[in-house]
Parts: C-alpha cells; sequence; structure tokens
C-alpha cells in the first residue's frame, strides 16, 4: 500500500531549517523503502530550491508543489496525508492543528516547549547540544553551522515515519511518539 507523505523542507528562516539534502534522502528512502508518494510544498519563491533538490529522483514519486496550491489546497493535502513532516514552520503548526500525523524537526534556537507544533499526533525531534537554546536568530550567527539540525539523521527520521506510517490510523499518535530517534535526540510530544 502505497503511502502518502507532505514534506515542508523550507522555513522563512533558514536557521530553522532541517537540511534540504536531509530531506532529500528521506524522501528518497520513503519511496524505496515504503513505496511512498512523496509532496513538497512551500512558497512559490521556494520552488527552485526544492526542484534542484529533488532533480534526479523519479517524477511520478514526488511532486514539488511548492507556489502551486492555494491556502485551502495546501489543507485539503496536509489532511489526506498519512504523515507531514516539516521544520517548525507554519505548515507543521497548521497539519498539527487539522489533526494530521505531524513530524515537526525543530533546530534548538528556541525553546521547543514553546515554539513546538501541538495537536493530538505531533512527535517534535530536537537536537540536544552543549549550545542549545541558543536563542541566536541568523543563520550567520550559528558558530556550529546548525549542529542541532545537521546531526539528525534521514535514517532516524526514516525509522519514526516508517512506524507511523505502518501503525494504520487507530494508532496514529502512539506509533509516531515511539521510541526509536537515537542518540540525544529529543522527542517531545504535545498532550492534548
Amino acid at each position: 500500500m502505497s503511502a502518502s507523505v507532505v514534506m515542508a523542507p523550507l522555513s522563512n528562516n533558514p536557521l530553522r531549517e532541517w537540511p534540504i539534502e536531509h530531506y532529500r534522502e528521506l524522501a528518497r528512502l520513503l519511496v524505496a523503502r515504503l513505496d511512498a508518494t512523496v509532496s513538497f510544498v512551500g512558497t512559490r519563491e521556494q520552488r527552485l530550491i526544492v526542484s534542484a533538490a529533488i532533480r534526479s529522483l523519479p517524477s511520478d514519486r514526488f511532486r514539488n508543489l511548492c507556489g502551486m496550491l492555494t491556502w485551502a489546497q495546501t489543507g485539503a493535502l496536509l489532511r489526506a496525508a498519512g504523515c507531514v513532516i516539516a521544520n517548525n514552520s507554519g505548515i507543521a503548526h497548521y497539519a498539527a492543528e487539522q489533526g494530521v500525523p505531524t513530524l515537526d524537526i525543530s533546530g534548538a534556537s528556541h525553546n521547543p516547549y514553546e515554539w513546538m507544533a501541538r495537536g493530538r499526533a505531533v512527535s517534535v525531534l530536537v537536537k540536544q547540544t552543549g549550545c542549545s537554546p541558543c536563542a541566536i536568530g541568523q543563520l550567520a550567527d550559528c558558530p556550529y553551522d546548525k549542529r542541532c539540525l545537521r546531526e539528525i539523521t534521514p535514517a532516524a527520521v526514516f525509522e519514526i515515519v516508517a512506524r507511523r506510517l505502518s501503525a494504520g490510523t487507530e494508532t496514529a499518535a502512539h506509533a509516531l511518539r515511539g521510541n526509536g530517534a537515537g542518540g540525544d535526540v529529543v522527542r517531545l510530544q504535545w498532550q492534548t
């Protein structure tokens, strides 16, 4: 059975973005191992960045919808997804509010308990580092090149998402909240 996954790999601040190469590798793993269809969403300005990242991937399994959908169409796409994977961004918060199983990959520049997406089926991944939370606001100010995001591996995220997608709708929240992020990646859940 083919799973539908939505990814929002970019945000309004590069400091908060899990590396686009990680999203690309995660998307490749989802298609190769789970026969998933992956839709990328974002703004018109983000379309070229996503296109460059997924250019060599098979077009029948990957859709770059950045800048092509209205907000209502985006909401419908999110609600139909088996899982939404996003940075701590508007898409993560919107999907969480809609009750969609959401994986919020958050940097450590801000306290995740204050800024995380909240909903009945949300899991937040945050890499604990010695410098977090740092409260810096710009990527140029990070002396560690976003270590808190770079070191969350696509393989670790894949394991979490694969468990969620194989769990079925009745256990969606529990599967997304299970163990498996590995290392010192903290998984936070919001209870409603």
